[in-house]
């Protein structure tokens, strides 16, 4: 049936039309609509990919008319090649979002993801840093800045995205009682204030007295003008040329004894050479506070620790110290209680260990079982 389909429309004078260009555009609207509901820049990119995979699969055919089982298809093929069933997940989510925002263009009132099923994930508990394990971390910094880093990040509680974005202005150190910084534009756009103590806050003193800010960032990536070592009795500066590292001798060191004069001398000679520029300051990127939060772990022997662990164990160790959930939730700006109601559970998962590990009564079964 579908040959002689094939054969009658090839042998019909008006061409097949093609939808996939209407298919591109109706997915580059929706990564507009999402920019513009306010949605974070991983969930544009997220759900994009999602929408470009559909695009792709869909080939000439129209986005508006696809039906569930092509969905079901398309997420089955994706699991064949080993993507996990957490982004299967994503997937399903970027794709139930994609249609709606088609159904809001009136385009088509039909949703295949209507009745679409999520798939199913094993149940997995967290790891949460014990007290000890976050002075460990703390500990192992060797400069201002990977302390300051930890610091803000256990003491505040906030994500990595609202760390980048910290302004000096948005600081209220308050000497010698509890800070306040306000964070702006958060995860769903969203405003609050969030308290740090006197250890972060004198962390963050010691990271501006040692690398002021100059656009206004909390954590900035200092001005990069090239860089001079001395290397066997000899000046030596290195610095990018389009993006290719350069390295020029200068002078000896008993003709230039200072590094003042060699620097000098570095910037009046590279000022001569085409498509050298110095880069201005910018705020650091989410993966240079990664790098960071992974190089403190290593030192410490800790395992793989990323930097929303530092978040999670901030809420855990207030509530296993008998904090208010409310308060918890309104510190980690949570929309939902029972995003917060995450974290008692993981609290009482550590309650357990300790109980059954210290509690008198349960010493001797554990001494047994040990036997």
């Amino acid at each position: 049936m579908q040959t002689n389909e094939a054969l009658a429309l090839a042998g019909s004078s008006e061409p097949v039309r093609s939808f996939a260009k209407e298919n591109r555009e109706l997915a580059a609207a929706f990564a507009r609509y999402m920019l513009a509901r306010g949605c974070s820049p991983r969930t544009i990119r997220a759900y994009a990919d999602s929408v470009g995979r559909l695009v792709e699969y869909l080939g000439a055919s129209s986005v508006a008319e696809v039906e569930r089982r092509t969905i079901r298809q398309l997420l089955a093929e994706l699991y064949k090649k080993g993507i996990t069933s957490n982004s299967i997940r994503l997937h399903t989510c970027g794709l139930r979002a994609f249609f709606k925002f088609i159904r809001l263009t009136g385009l088509t009132k039909h949703d295949p993801t209507l009745l679409l099923a999520h798939r199913k994930i094993m149940g997995r508990m967290e790891r949460v840093l014990t007290i000890e394990e976050i002075e460990r971390l703390i500990n192992a910094s060797q400069d201002p800045f990977e302390l300051a880093v930890a610091e803000v990040l256990y003491g505040t509680g906030i994500r990595i995205s609202e760390l980048l974005n910290l302004r000096l202005e948005d600081i209220d150190f308050a000497d010698g009682e509890i800070g306040s910084l306000r964070v702006k534009n958060g995860k769903g756009q969203k405003d609050r204030v969030v308290l740090f103590g006197t250890k972060a806050a004198l962390a963050m003193k010691e990271y501006q007295a040692w690398r002021p800010s100059r656009m206004g960032f909390l954590f900035e990536v200092p001005e990069k003008n090239g860089c001079l070592r001395l290397l066997d009795g000899s000046w030596h500066g290195f610095f990018y040329v389009d993006g290719v590292q350069r390295n020029i001798w200068l002078a000896r060191a008993a003709d230039c004894p200072t590094r003042q004069e060699a620097r000098r001398r570095f910037n009046r000679i590279v000022s001569k050479i085409p498509g050298y520029r110095v880069i201005p300051a910018k705020p650091y990127s989410s993966r240079a506070i990664w790098d960071v939060i992974h190089r403190l772990a290593h030192r410490a022997k800790l395992g793989r620790v990323h930097p929303h662990m530092l978040r999670r164990a901030m809420a855990c160790h207030m509530l296993a110290s008998g904090a208010n959930i409310r308060a918890i939730q309104d510190l980690l700006g949570h929309t939902n209680l029972s995003t917060t109601m995450l974290y008692t559970a993981l609290t009482a998962e550590n309650l357990k260990k300790t109980h059954s590990k210290f509690h008198p009564r349960e010493q001797g079964r554990q001494n047994a079982t040990e036997r």
